[in-house]
């Protein structure tokens, strides 16, 4: 299905000639001893122009006017008359109101500090940059020296922004430099590798921004977003692609691991998944798509790793906020979200409550040719399920080298759920209907609930050196209970087969994580080491009745125990070095040793299993990064990663979907891995990727027939896969009111897998991914949003063939009382073209799946937040634009 962009377009040409023939025409204004800054807004709200001006400026004035059918120049005029104050246009619809004495703005001054830490530690070699806030780009740039002390020339109106490895990255609100000035600068300790990263842009708007070849993602204050989930932020990121079994992949390739804050979940796919429901897009502060992840880095996920930071920056004070919001499509959904923060001079806290209440439909379905039957199994599936979440983080300065801090963390999925199929048996040759199966599964109890207890320990005994101590545990307690009748009836109604089922899982499962990390300058570099030991615990139970007159008899062939335990020892080394100015290089080796016990245990005992392994692995890393110029720059890296197998996916036995369809593991999986290499070049914000990956003991679930009328889905390794890809991104503000962003991903996929000896497939395929997203800022202070992302026809995991597939959402929202209380609006997937179709075959078989969920959505969210805070995270003396 193509999506229809004309309407679109359309509508970028409505707005454009809108707002620029607003700042044409007449209007009426009448103020009576009103606040300048007062009149300012009013003036622009009803003329669509925009004014820039600083509130120190002008608070000293008020205003009284009555003007009809006037020009937006005389208005000006008349307001500013007998004021020491000036109107300067600084393009087709924004203005700056300054003092008459800022003549000399554009002269150089010296802008001279300290950069320091949380600790009062000065920070050596941080990169200061002078950023020009109307393009974004950086035009000058200096290290701070051993002292944390940096002087650099600036001019004008400007932003500063301060970046060191190990740090969260500062970035100053656009401000106007007229003399000489110092000031010193506080940097916090950062827990995830979001190196370089420039969020530009005076607008808080959702953004996209490409660093060294990996995307990173902030929905912030995403009206499409609202009242969300942080699955759904995943599915929006750029690049990223969820389909309709919750298979994460970057850019087309599988093996992705998702980490929360630069920390691994060790958590399988469907208990990630629910996690990721119950928790609140409003939790996800940025989502970092890693494709040449660092030695400091798990080796886990062949295909990348996707960390989505939750981590929100403490404010000196206190603040509350609450959300409410409600969905409707096909079901009513509704969602509630309340936070605080409270932080006082040495000790910090913060707290979250997410909860989302209602039904979600999806339509499914399998057409297959098999042995002469045609067989049609449409399926209609109403998750009825709850999530709440919630979680409490605090921090204690001890004093002023050592800092304790921890998390707790809940995260719940509760409730029924039910789906419905019917398979329509037709003879092939004949296409007479033969019979019908009427399948359910009723879900009378499903449970995902993870906890989770994080404490760390950080010291910096003395300048450039960091030790940190890190202990996680979580606990995992899911399952479910399902009746399945499946009765066969012929086509005059008359019933052939009346079958009852009852199955019960149960999922119980430990992780235990200890890590030790430091951090030493050695010369001019730094070197980065750490150690870490993980353990993970999983109790899988599978009970499989048969009900007969209202009793229930176990079958001993299809009910088991499987437990699964895995522990992984791991070292790394990264060393980081400035060649020279320009130049930087990071070596890192990583080396993990993997203990795997899983054994399986049946009601009969006649059929135990154990799969013991015992294996040590080598993950070698190189980047270069070289800044050619002021504005752009060339990044080449290297990295190699692993796939060890779903432990879920090891257990052998089938379970029954329906009478005709089954899913089992394969105790004989063999971990994927992967090289990748990458070039990326970087241009103002523009950038573009190339990169090369090679897959081996490539992984993918493939169906199968079981028998002459039943299919079986298992996972397998099938083979290898090649990966050339093309990653293009650019930011652009073709107006001063329309913010936009592309991202475009190319690539061509080479398989050569096989099931078998007898079914071998060579592949190969030329993809894309297109992500467009808009932000318009309209009159009357109204922020629109257009996003759409659209993929091509695609090779998918193993032989089958996918669909294109996209979506395209739109959302207004504005702002009352100083921006404590937003109103979102918005309708998601609009044209309903997301979905995940495909097509396979081999010799005898043919399969066609289809499938699409409830995407299509009306959202209405309110949000207000009150708190009397601060930014204490540092101290500045700068005179900074207080409002846009």
């Amino acid at each position: 299905m193509k999506l229809r962009l004309t309407p679109i377009l359309a509508f970028y040409l409505l707005c454009t000639s809108y707002l620029n023939a607003q700042t044409t025409e007449s209007i009426n204004i009448e103020l009576h001893n009103v606040p300048m800054a007062e009149a300012l807004k009013n003036i622009e709200n009803k003329s669509g122009s925009h004014i820039l001006f600083y509130y120190k400026d002008i608070e000293q004035f008020k205003v009284s006017c009555d003007l009809k059918d006037v020009s937006f120049d005389k208005v000006m005029e008349f307001i500013l008359s007998g004021k020491p104050l000036t109107c300067k246009k600084v393009n087709d619809n924004t203005y700056i109101i300054k003092k008459e004495d800022t003549a000399n703005e554009e002269k150089e001054h010296i802008l001279s500090g300290a950069v320091k830490d949380s600790l009062n530690i000065p920070v050596e070699a941080a990169v200061v940059s002078i950023i020009n806030p109307q393009t974004g780009a950086s035009y000058n740039q200096c290290i701070t020296d051993t002292k944390g002390q940096f002087k650099i020339k600036a001019k004008g109106r400007i932003q500063l922004y301060i970046n060191c490895l190990g740090y969260s990255p500062y970035l100053s609100s656009p401000f106007l430099i007229k003399k000489d000035t110092a000031s010193n600068i506080m940097l916090r300790s950062s827990s995830i590798m979001l190196e370089d990263v420039l969020v530009i842009g005076e607008k808080q708007t959702p953004s996209i921004r490409v660093v060294n070849g990996n995307t990173i993602f902030f929905p912030k204050n995403s009206a499409t977003l609202a009242g969300s989930s942080a699955l759904e932020v995943l599915k929006k990121t750029p690049g990223v692609f969820v389909d309709g079994n919750d298979n994460v992949s970057i850019g087309g390739r599988n093996g992705v691991l998702i980490i929360f804050n630069g920390k691994p979940t060790y958590m399988q796919q469907e208990e990630l998944v629910s996690m990721l429901k119950s928790m609140s897009s409003t939790s996800v502060t940025s989502i970092e798509v890693i494709n040449n992840p660092s030695a400091q880095y798990d080796a886990e996920g062949s295909g990348g790793i996707i960390n989505i930071n939750t981590q929100k920056q403490p404010t000196e004070g206190y603040s509350f906020s609450m959300n409410n919001g409600i969905s409707y499509w096909k079901n009513l959904r509704q969602n509630t979200e309340l936070s605080f923060s409270y932080t006082q001079g040495k000790f910090s806290l913060m707290g979250n409550y997410h909860h989302q209440f209602g039904y979600y439909d999806l339509d499914y379905g399998m057409h297959r040719i098999q042995s002469g039957k045609d067989y049609y199994s449409p399926t209609k599936d109403t998750d009825k399920r709850k999530t709440i979440t919630g979680n409490l983080d605090f921090e204690y300065q001890i004093n002023d080298n050592n800092t304790i801090g921890g998390q707790l963390t809940a995260n719940t999925l509760f409730g029924p759920g039910r789906t419905n199929t019917i398979t329509e048996i037709r003879d092939l040759e004949s296409n007479t209907l033969e019979q019908i199966l009427y399948a359910q599964n009723e879900y009378y109890m499903q449970k995902g609930n993870r906890y989770v207890a994080n404490l760390y320990y950080i010291s910096t005994p003395k300048e450039g050196v960091k030790y940190t101590i890190d202990a996680n545990y979580a606990w995992f307690d899911g399952g479910s209970g399902n009746l399945q009748p499946n009765t066969y009836k012929l086509p005059n109604g008359e019933t052939t087969s009346d079958l009852l089922y009852k199955s019960v899982n149960s999922r119980n499962i430990h992780i235990y994580a200890l890590s030790y990390n430091q951090q030493h300058k050695i010369g001019s570099g730094e070197l980065k080491s750490g150690i870490k030991y993980s353990h993970v615990n999983a109790d899988n139970g599978y009970k499989f009745f048969e009900i007969k007159n209202n009793e229930e008899y176990i079958d001993a062939t299809q009910s088991n125990d499987f437990t699964y335990k895995e522990q992984i020892l791991a070292a790394y080394l990264l060393y980081s070095y400035p060649i020279n100015k320009r130049l930087n290089l990071e070596l890192g080796l990583r080396g993990e040793q993997t203990w795997s016990d899983g054994r399986l245990y049946t009601i009969d005992r006649l059929n135990d299993k154990d799969n013991k392994r015992n294996y040590f692995n080598v993950f070698p890393s190189v980047n270069l990064n070289y800044q050619i110029g002021e504005e752009q720059s060339l990044s080449v890296g290297y990295g190699s990663r692993i796939d060890r197998p779903a432990y879920q996916d090891l257990n052998p036995f089938e379970y029954l979907l329906d009478e005709l369809s089954y899913w089992k593991g394969n105790p004989f999986l063999s971990p994927q891995k992967t090289h990748r290499t990458s070039f990326t070049y970087n241009y103002k914000r523009s950038s573009l990727s190339v990169a090369y990956t090679y897959m081996k003991d490539y992984k993918a679930q493939i169906t199968d027939t079981l028998s002459t009328n039943k299919v079986i889905m298992t996972p397998k390794n099938i083979g290898k896969q090649q990966q050339l890809s093309l990653t293009f991104n650019q930011g652009l503000t073709p107006f001063s009111w329309w913010d936009l962003n592309l991202n475009l991903i190319g690539y061509y996929v080479n398989k050569d897998i096989a099931f078998d000896q007898y079914r071998e497939f060579k592949q190969d395929a030329f993809a894309g991914i297109f992500t467009m997203m808009n932000t318009f800022r309209l009159p009357w202070k109204i922020q629109f949003e257009l996003n759409g992302s659209y993929i091509t026809k695609r090779p998918g995991a193993s032989n089958e063939k996918m669909d294109p597939s996209g979506y395209i959402d739109m959302a207004l929202s504005r702002s009352f009382m100083k921006k404590r209380l937003t109103v979102n609006l918005s309708l998601t997937d609009m044209f309903w073209t997301s979905n995940w179709n495909s097509y396979s075959s081999f010799s005898g078989f043919q399969l066609w799946n289809w499938g699409k969920g409830e995407s299509r959505q009306i959202k209405l969210n309110i949000s207000y937040r009150f708190g009397k805070e601060k930014n204490r995270t540092h101290e500045q003396d700068f005179k900074e634009i207080d409002r846009l």
